[in-house]
C-alpha cells in the first residue's frame, strides 16, 4: 500500500496508553490520543513488518468521552497520555484492560474483579517526579517527549501536587541565575511538608557550585539535597537528611513513613493510604507474614499492626535501614527486615520448611517470574500480590493457579490520573 494518509477505525485501547486500529489491508495501527470507535485519519510514523506507528492528521468521528485537555502542553509532554479522555472513561479503559491482560492468561469464567478504587484527585495528586534539564535557551525544566529525548518545558504541570511545583518552581528560579550546565534531571519527593531533592549532574562540579546548592537546600528549607554524579568524577554530596518523612492513617491509626534518595514511593499519597489499607484487610487472621521487595516498609510497617509476625525482604541495603529505624519510631517490635533478595530469601525458607499464613509482594514492573515458581513449594496460605503491569501480573497469576493457587479477587486502584499505568492488587488463597 502507499505510504500517504488513510482512515482508520479505532477498535481498542491497548495496554501503553495508544488506539488500536487496522488499516485496509488488515495491517494493526497504533496511534496515541485517540479514544476507541473514534475515526480519524492518520499519517505513519514508523512502518514494522507486523505494525504500524501513526498519529492522527484528522478526527473524522470524535468520542463522546473527548474533552480539552487542561494543559496547554499535553499533546507535546510525554508526561500525561489521556488528558483528552473524561475521568470516568479513563477507569472503565484501565479496568477493562486490567480484565483482559489476564483473562488472556487464564481463560477462565469465574475470575472475580472488585470495583475499581477512584483517586480522589484527577489533578494535583501526584508526589514524586524527575523533571529534565533544558538549557538551550537559558535555564528551564519539563518532560521528555514520548519515544523522544527532546525536552518539553513547563511553567506548571497539572497533575504535580502544589509542594512538588512550589519547590520546582523555586529551585529553577535559582538556577537561571546560577547557570550550571552539567545538570542533567531533578528527582524530587514532596509528599507532605518534607521535601527531598537529587540533583543528577555531568562532569565535575566547582567549589562555587556546591556553595550554591547549599544555598539552594537552605533557602528552599529541603530536608535533604544530593547532588549525584552520573559518571563517578566525584562523590555524591549530601546536604541534610537522606529521607523525608510523612505519614499514612490506616483504619485510624497513624503510621509515619519515609522516602529516600534513590527508593520508591507512591505517587498519590491518597491511593496509597487506600493501597495500604486494602492490603491490611485482605492479610487479617494471618498471624506470620513475609512482605517480599518491602523497600523502607510501605506495607509492612501498617502490616506489622495487624500480625504476630513480620518479615520484611529489601535488597537495597539503605531502605532496610531506613524501614528498621521506621518500625523502632512506629513501636513496632514484632517485625524484621533482612537485605537480601526475594528469589534467595524464600528457598532458603523453603529448605528450611518455614512457612508464613500470608505472603505479600510489591515487585517492579518486570514482575515476580523468580518467586511465581517458589511460592506454590512453601508452606503458604494467601499471596497478595501488588502489581504495577497487568501484563506481568497475568503471566505470574497463572503460574500460581497452575501451581495450586486460587484467584480470590483483582481490584484496580487508579495511582496515576490522566495516564495509563494501572495499579491493582491480587489476592490468591491455597
Amino acid at each position: 500500500m502507499e505510504d500517504g494518509p488513510f482512515t482508520l477505525q479505532i477498535e481498542s485501547m491497548a495496554y501503553g496508553g495508544t488506539g488500536v486500529g487496522r488499516r485496509e489491508d488488515g495491517k494493526v495501527v497504533f496511534i496515541p490520543r485517540v479514544i476507541p470507535g473514534e475515526k480519524v485519519v492518520a499519517t505513519i510514523t514508523k512502518e514494522h513488518k507486523s505494525y504500524i506507528e501513526a498519529v492522527v492528521k484528522e478526527l473524522l468521528e470524535a468520542s463522546p468521552y473527548r474533552v480539552t485537555p487542561p494543559c496547554p502542553h499535553f499533546f507535546d509532554c510525554g508526561g500525561c497520555d489521556w488528558q483528552h479522555i473524561i475521568y470516568s472513561e479513563q477507569i472503565a479503559l484501565k479496568q477493562g484492560l486490567l480484565e483482559s491482560q489476564i483473562r488472556a492468561k487464564i481463560p477462565r469464567t469465574d475470575l472475580s474483579f472488585d470495583n475499581p478504587e477512584i483517586s480522589s484527585k484527577e489533578y494535583g495528586y501526584r508526589c514524586h517526579a524527575v523533571v529534565q534539564c533544558a538549557h538551550k535557551d537559558g535555564f528551564d525544566i519539563g518532560f521528555f517527549r514520548k519515544q523522544s529525548n527532546t525536552i518539553t518545558p513547563f511553567n506548571q504541570c497539572l497533575t504535580l501536587n502544589e509542594r512538588c511545583q512550589a519547590v520546582l518552581n523555586q529551585i529553577r528560579e535559582m538556577l537561571r541565575d546560577h547557570l550550571i550546565a552539567g545538570l542533567d534531571s531533578i528527582e524530587i519527593h514532596a509528599p507532605m511538608d518534607e521535601v527531598l531533592v537529587r540533583a543528577f549532574v555531568k562532569g565535575a562540579l566547582s567549589t562555587d557550585d556546591l556553595d550554591f546548592f547549599k544555598r539552594v537546600y537552605q533557602i528552599v528549607a529541603l530536608s535533604g539535597l544530593s547532588i549525584f554524579p552520573m559518571d563517578e568524577l566525584w562523590h555524591e554530596h549530601v546536604f541534610g537528611k537522606r529521607f523525608c518523612c510523612y505519614d499514612i492513617t490506616v483504619h485510624d491509626r497513624k503510621v509515619l513513613l519515609a522516602s529516600s534518595f534513590g527508593g520508591f514511593i507512591q505517587a498519590n499519597m491518597y491511593m496509597n493510604q487506600k493501597l495500604v489499607e486494602y492490603v491490611y484487610d485482605s492479610t487479617k487472621g494471618s498471624k506470620k507474614l513475609i512482605d517480599l521487595y518491602s523497600g523502607a516498609g510501605n506495607f509492612s510497617i501498617p502490616l506489622s499492626f495487624n500480625t504476630d509476625e513480620v518479615l520484611a525482604v529489601e535488597q537495597d541495603d539503605s531502605l532496610v535501614k531506613t524501614g528498621a529505624d521506621l518500625a523502632r519510631r512506629n513501636g513496632c517490635r514484632n517485625i524484621r527486615f533482612i537485605n537480601e533478595k526475594a528469589a534467595r530469601t524464600l528457598k532458603w525458607l523453603e529448605k528450611e520448611g518455614v512457612s508464613f499464613d500470608s505472603v505479600t509482594l510489591d515487585p517492579p514492573r518486570e514482575g515476580a517470574r523468580d518467586i511465581a515458581h517458589i511460592l506454590p513449594k512453601m508452606k503458604i496460605n494467601r499471596v497478595v500480590y501488588i502489581s504495577c503491569n497487568p501484563s506481568t501480573l497475568a503471566r505470574d497469576l497463572a503460574i500460581l493457579i497452575q501451581e495450586g493457587f486460587r484467584l480470590k479477587t483483582v481490584r484496580f486502584f487508579d495511582m496515576f490520573p490522566q495516564t495509563f499505568h494501572i495499579e491493582s492488587v491480587s489476592v490468591l488463597e491455597r
